[in-house]
Formats: C-alpha cells, sequence, structure tokens
C-alpha cells in the first residue's frame, strides 16, 4: 500500500537490497580474455578472493552484510624482495542479539584458515549491530482549514456589527441634513 511506502525504503536501505549479485571466479577470469599483467591478474585475484569471502560471511549466523579488504604486496615474486605480511580487515553487520566478542573470534578463524600465510593476529574485525527496525504507522500532519469557524465567527459577526452601526448612523446623519 501506498502508506507503507516509507518502511518499505527503510528495509531496503538496512538489508541492503537489491544486492550485489554473487561474484563467481570464472567472470573475474573469463576463458577468453586477453592476459594482462601479473601485478594486474594479482589485483583481480585478490578482488575476487575479497568479495568471495563477503559473500561467505554472509552465511554465517546473524550475519546482514559484509566487507573483507586485503592488504597485499603487488611487488612480491617481481623483484625477489621478501613478501609483506599480508593484513585483513573485515567490517561486519550483524542483526540478532549474539555475543560480539565469539563471533568476533569465528570470524577471525575462517579468514585466517582462507589463506595459506596469514597470521591470526594481522586479521581486525569490526562489528557494527544493525539498528532496530521500528515499524510505525504512518503520521500525518493534520492542518487547520482556510476558514476555521472559530476564528472566522467572531470577526464575522463583529464585520456585520460594524456595517449595522454604519448604516444606522448614515441613516441618522441623513435624518438630521
Amino acid at each position: 500500500e501506498p502508506t507503507d511506502f516509507a518502511s518499505a525504503v527503510d528495509w531496503l536501505k538496512i538489508y541492503n537490497l537489491p544486492g550485489k549479485p554473487d561474484i563467481q571466479i570464472s567472470q573475474m577470469f573469463p576463458a577468453d580474455a586477453l592476459v594482462s599483467s601479473p601485478r594486474a591478474e594479482k589485483a583481480r585475484l585478490y578482488s575476487a578472493i575479497e568479495q568471495r569471502l563477503e559473500q561467505s560471511l554472509k552465511i554465517m549466523d546473524g550475519i546482514v552484510s559484509s566487507r573483507v579488504h586485503v592488504s597485499y604486496d603487488v611487488d612480491t615474486g617481481d623483484s625477489g624482495k621478501t613478501a609483506l605480511p599480508i593484513h585483513i580487515s573485515v567490517l561486519a553487520v550483524y542483526e540478532k542479539d549474539i555475543n560480539p566478542e565469539i563471533k568476533i573470534n569465528d570470524i577471525k578463524r575462517f579468514i585466517v584458515n582462507s589463506f595459506a600465510s596469514v597470521q591470526y593476529e594481522n586479521i581486525s574485525v569490526v562489528l557494527s549491530k544493525r539498528r532496530d527496525i521500528i515499524e510505525q504507522a504512518p503520521t500525518y500532519e493534520i492542518s487547520e482549514p482556510v476558514f476555521a469557524y472559530d476564528k472566522t465567527m467572531p470577526v464575522s459577526i463583529l464585520l456585520a456589527l460594524m456595517s449595522i452601526a454604519t448604516c444606522w448612523l448614515l441613516w441618522k446623519y441623513r435624518a438630521i441634513l
């Protein structure tokens, strides 16, 4: 119904709808695509991994949405220098009454097991509780009618009395002349 439009828009915002379509690795690396530089391939691979981790985290109980960011050294392997440690940050929004400490440990354990060379202390997780949805009936402001009887009636009576007094005075004045 049109009266529920505002609530419907709130629901869409809260649940990030419509959501991004799930990404498949085959979409990131189509078979008929030209081969790009190793750096570009590495960046695309890490981007695909981030998106897949986000999708997987949303399957966890209570997680509504998530973002994963992986820091990586694009120069590793090109110049022969030692690789810098990978750092991963996760931002997750949850909706149920869960213990945040337990959920953070679950997310860290999931992330550390997704990479071969990530250390547990190099993973940061920030949890945010989704705001509660408050459904309420639409409110309408009741405006006063343009001609409110409680205000116009006294003014009308006063104008009528003034008109009668004016007519009486004019009649009286004519009688004198």
